[in-house]
């Protein structure tokens, strides 16, 4: 019996397509194994920067679990804050992002699960009228009961296959995104969720699962993501959740392919295997019939999508080259499956490259090898922490494994990566694993800070240092890195190592800044839950200021009734300097300018990374600044420390020159920390203060950075309570109040109104929701005779326009209709108008029962309640055209041309005829009387 290698399959060469350069096969020079590389285009063919169209379902879970208050960061040394959201506020804040990137060419489908499923919506275009039933329908979702998980699962996948027949996805990139906390309680599968949706065969879309919160069943989500052939995203809290949303949909908007595959056939004797440890999509390899001569095995790798300048970088390990001579000249062939995204009736294509073992021959440069070779290592001692019971899912152990740390130093001595410090891709790598070195790479410092592994600071160490980290968030934590690296997809901003990953990516850069930006545009969700009662210092406390772990005023919770925006989650906000100036961030590789620094980014302190909490930006003109450094604009009284070891100063006593500025500065408040030194941040090049650094007492001419105010932490906080914030997620500050006595800055000010003002018709507009904030007017003509042919909104309607239309008088002002009983009709014209305009009004109004149960006739239909609603009257109802008039204007080529001989004398000389016409007629007849007579 015969093995056919490749099977029969339907292959078309595409013009233009990829390049079999697609697939590369590296022997390595130890000898010890390959390295597969599959390298997709920068771009999309043709330059254009057009993202895939996209097929999603949104599986949400609307369980009773959801409606708990979102987590909030918690952090060593800090209070824990609370918002009023809850975790289903956060979920439909998040599929509002989505939304707002769709267009006519995706396709969104929305599916809700509690203790059963139900499709609220099958998938449809996404087209602007399509768009606002949908929002309106993520806006309706509330929680509920239990949690079933699978049905959720199972009616997503469905959407995918009702539509199979009746419309073809057109090479769209198919993905259930499955948002829940992770606690399925009813109807689970017997058998397992893996085994189960192994039995529907060939799944019609990827599967991305995102849990929030920190009572997870992680291991569950990732295997079904795995299965799935996607993604699995740890929410923690509420400052992760744009972050992760946004490089989720951007990797799919990325994609150059889709249901790609990897098939290896190899001599037998190499017994090649995988080296990223345990995973649900993992298969063994497949020795082929007596019929393929050399004893050949196969093995089949799963990719799943392929995205846009994201090459996939697989290392595999073989045991044995003994039997391997000049004689037998082994190879192995690699074929590269998949179907591409930007083919509108995509065809599976295969591309595939022979590459013989005997002589390795790589063209990949040590530093490379060595960074795929660490992560593939890193990947398995991550996966080992959550190894695969008979039902194929992720077990993560309930307690620490003991004795953590003694491993991952071992781990850290196996890695390639140590050797190549300095390469950006292993920096990043050990970053993530270790944190900061304390020291340049080769020194004695950083040797024996490599040898104490209590001291590393890298989210994996910490993840695993203690008991409380590792049962809180490191159990869950772990398995979505690793799936990150494994995958090598973006999947936030906040680690190192996945934050390389697309980088080189125009299009995934793109579509990532899209998403980011329609994150900050939207307003942020109104709470679901009741404001708790204000601890003591309630101005502080009501600030919310603490939101990635700072606020702790005097042990007391700190508590927010709403965000102001959602960009507290996700967007920009920054501090005393000016906006061009740079901020060096966590790693101290990347900067950013303090203009787009964003809450909870981690900076670089002199005591550590610090994360960011909240901002000031004051606007500012013609004011004298003082450039310091070379590029950095600051302030002069705000305390620099230009060189290490040379104490602060104040920058009007080490500036380079003086400058007029006009624009916006800003002030950082980072985190709370009991020592003075982690309140400071490095900008272009030079350590400045920021708020509440703790130094309140104390000789001023010893340290500059005494100060009453700006050093005490529950001072600022109590001060930013006061100050209103815009949709950007900045705090607005107009001036500093001071104390007379002293010129003393004790307070900020209050800016002007107009942003409060704003945000109390958002109030409002959300409290009647959905009522509109306004009622119908008529339409009447402006007084007097100057501006009576134009029209505008009159005070109310007439009694008689009431009557004419059919809606009672005492009715009217009921159903949102404005009444005027002074008012009286003039005009047949105006009545007719007034009256059209009640009528169109009623067939467009929806009218609520006031008891449920007993339903009048004047109400709307039930099936009738769920039409698309607006908030403002006037925008729908606008001032039509001007009423048309007896009176029609003159054009300027139809006035009479100018009188000749001037005007004045023209009027004198008609007025004078007018007086001698009789006088000139009798003349005429005495005249014509004589000549009668002399004949």
């Amino acid at each position: 019996m015969t093995m056919k290698l490749i099977p029969d399959l339907p292959l078309r060469l595409q013009d233009g397509g990829p390049s079999p350069s697609l697939v590369q096969v590296h022997p390595l020079p130890s000898k010890d194994g390959l390295l597969i590389k599959i390298q997709p285009p920068r771009d999309p063919s043709g330059g254009v920067l057009a993202a895939s169209p996209c097929d999603l379902v949104l599986a949400i879970d609307v369980s009773g679990s959801m409606g708990a208050r979102a987590p909030a960061p918690e952090l060593a040394g800090t209070a824990n804050e609370e918002y009023d959201l809850t975790v289903l506020d956060l979920v439909k804040h998040a599929a509002r992002t989505i939304l707002e990137t769709l267009d006519a060419k995706d396709r969104l489908g929305i599916v809700t699960f509690a203790s059963r499923s139900q499709v609220l919506q099958p998938l449809m275009a996404m087209t602007p009228e399509n768009k606002a039933e949908t929002l309106q329908k993520i806006d309706m979702m509330q929680p509920t009961n239990m949690t079933n998980l699978w049905h959720g699962v199972r009616d997503g996948l469905s959407l995918f296959q009702d539509q199979r027949d009746t419309q073809s996805a057109g090479g769209s990139v198919r993905a259930l995104l499955v948002l829940t906390d992770g606690m399925p309680n009813h109807m689970c599968p017997q058998q397992g969720y893996v085994p189960k949706l192994r039995a529907m065969g060939p799944l019609p879309a990827t599967i991305h699962t995102f849990g929030f919160g920190y009572e997870l069943r992680s291991g569950l989500l990732k295997s079904i993501a795995e299965v799935g052939g996607g993604n699995y995203a740890f929410i923690p809290d509420a400052g992760m959740l744009g972050t992760v949303f946004v490089h989720a949909v951007a990797n799919l908007q990325s994609t150059f392919a889709t249901d790609a595959k990897l098939n290896l056939v190899y001599p037998t004797d190499l017994n090649l295997e995988e080296t990223t440890g345990d995973a649900v999509e993992k298969q063994a390899p497949v020795e082929l019939g007596a019929g393929v001569p050399g004893r050949l095995s196969q093995l089949t790798i799963l990719l799943s999508n392929l995205q846009y300048g994201q090459s996939r970088d697989i290392y595999l390990r073989y045991g044995s080259t003994r039997r391997l001579s000049p004689r037998s000249t082994p190879e192995i062939t690699a074929v590269v499956e998949y179907l591409p995204t930007q083919d509108p009736k995509p065809t599976l294509q295969t591309t595939s490259v022979h590459q013989s073992l005997l002589f390795p021959t790589t063209t990949l440069d040590p530093a490379s090898i060595a960074y795929h070779v660490s992560r593939s290592l890193l990947i398995a001692h991550l996966a080992s922490l959550s190894p695969l019971n008979p039902q194929s899912e992720h077990t993560p152990s309930s307690v620490q494994p003991p004795d953590t740390l003694p491993p991952l130093a071992n781990l850290l001595a196996t890695l390639p990566a140590t050797n190549h410090p300095t390469d950006p891709a292993c920096a990043a790598l050990l970053l993530d694993l270790t944190g900061p070195f304390p020291a340049p790479p080769g020194t004695p410092a950083t040797a024996e800070f490599l040898a104490t592994p209590s001291r590393w600071t890298g989210q994996i160490a910490l993840a695993l240092a203690t008991k409380k980290h590792y049962h809180r968030w490191g159990a869950h934590y772990l398995p979505s890195l690793a799936g990150a690296h494994a995958r090598q997809v973006c999947n936030s901003f906040k680690d190192a190592g996945p934050l390389r990953y697309g980088a080189d990516s125009p299009l995934f850069v793109q579509c990532r800044d899209r998403l980011d930006a329609a994150f900050d545009r939207l307003p942020a969700p109104e709470p679901s839950l009741p404001p708790p009662p204000p601890p003591p210092m309630a101005a502080a406390t009501r600030a919310g200021l603490g939101a990635q772990g700072g606020g702790n005023l005097g042990g007391n919770v700190c508590r927010s009734r709403a965000p102001v925006s959602m960009s507290r989650y996700n967007c920009p906000v920054s501090g005393c300097w000016a906006g061009t100036a740079r901020v060096v961030l966590e790693g101290g590789v990347k900067t950013a300018r303090i203009g787009r620094l964003r809450t909870g980014v981690r900076v670089v302190t002199p005591r550590g990374p610090r994360k960011v909490v909240a901002v000031v930006r004051m606007p500012v003109r013609g004011v004298e600044m003082c450039l310091v450094g070379g590029e950095l604009l600051i302030t002069p009284w705000h305390p620099v420390c230009v060189q290490p070891g040379a104490g602060w100063a104040f920058p009007k006593d080490v500036k380079t020159r003086s400058v007029r500025y006009t624009g916006s500065v800003y002030s950082v408040l980072l985190e709370r920390d009991e020592d003075p030194e982690a309140h400071a941040i490095l900008v272009g090049g030079v350590w400045g203060v920021t708020l509440g650094h703790g130094l309140t007492d104390g000789d001023k001419r010893q340290d500059v950075r005494v100060h009453d105010f700006f050093g005490d932490y529950a001072k600022v906080c109590q001060s930013l309570a006061t100050l209103p914030r815009r949709d950007g997620g900045l705090v607005l500050g107009g001036d500093f109040r001071k104390q007379w006595q002293r010129r003393v800055k004790c307070h900020f000010d209050q800016p002007g109104k107009k942003v409060t003002r704003r945000l109390a018709r958002r109030s409002k507009a959300a409290a009647v929701a959905p009522r509109p904030v306004d009622k119908l007017r008529p339409v009447v003509r402006c007084p007097t005779i100057k501006y009576n042919r134009r029209t505008r909104l009159g005070r109310g309607f007439t009694l008689a326009e009431l009557k004419a239309a059919g809606i009672p008088k005492l009715y009217a002002p009921t159903i949102g209709i404005s009444v005027d009983a002074r008012r009286q009709n003039l005009s047949e014209e105006g009545l007719a108008i007034n009256v059209q305009r009640l009528k169109e009004y009623k067939t467009r109004l929806i009218v609520f029962p006031r008891k449920s149960n007993k339903i009048t006739k004047a109400d709307t239909p039930k099936d009738q309640q769920t039409a698309e609603t607006t908030q403002s009257i006037r925008s729908t109802f606008s001032v039509p055209q001007a009423i048309a008039s007896g009176f029609s204007e003159i054009s300027k080529g139809d006035l009479p041309k100018n009188v000749e001989g001037g005007a004045y004398k023209a009027l004198r000389k008609a007025r004078s005829d007018a007086r001698l016409q009789g006088t000139r007629e009798k003349r005429v007849r005495d005249k014509a009387e004589a000549e009668n007579a002399k004949k």
